[in-house]
């Protein structure tokens, strides 16, 4: 099984990270990993952080969906933004070029 059969469709059934990876005998990191593998694999899996997040499918209503991913894209937009602006003090000080950063990079100059 994979950690889309124990998500559910819409906002309003999230499951938490605990619950999730506890379901799938896994530890929170492994979930994590289970989740980025979904996602590279085409899957649409959302989170909505907070007190009743968690992890979850679209919604089956078009419109409903539209707002969840709308959302989630939002939050992980301004995620990354303000990592890259972590980075890049530290990317000037080891003379990485900033705009082109690598993020998968293993190792740095």
């Amino acid at each position: 099984m994979t950690v889309v059969d124990f998500l559910k469709h819409g906002r309003e059934n999230a499951i938490c990270a605990d619950v999730l990876a506890a379901a799938m005998g896994t530890t929170p990191r492994g979930l994590r990993r289970l989740i980025m593998q979904a996602r590279e694999c085409g899957e649409v899996v959302l989170y909505q952080p907070g007190g009743r997040g968690g992890y979850f499918l679209p919604s089956n209503d078009p419109e409903a969906a539209q707002r969840e991913m709308q959302a989630f894209y939002h939050v992980q937009a301004t995620r990354c933004k303000h990592g890259l602006a972590a980075l890049a003090p530290v990317a000037r000080k080891l003379g990485v070029p900033l705009g082109q950063l690598e993020l998968d990079a293993k190792e740095v100059p």
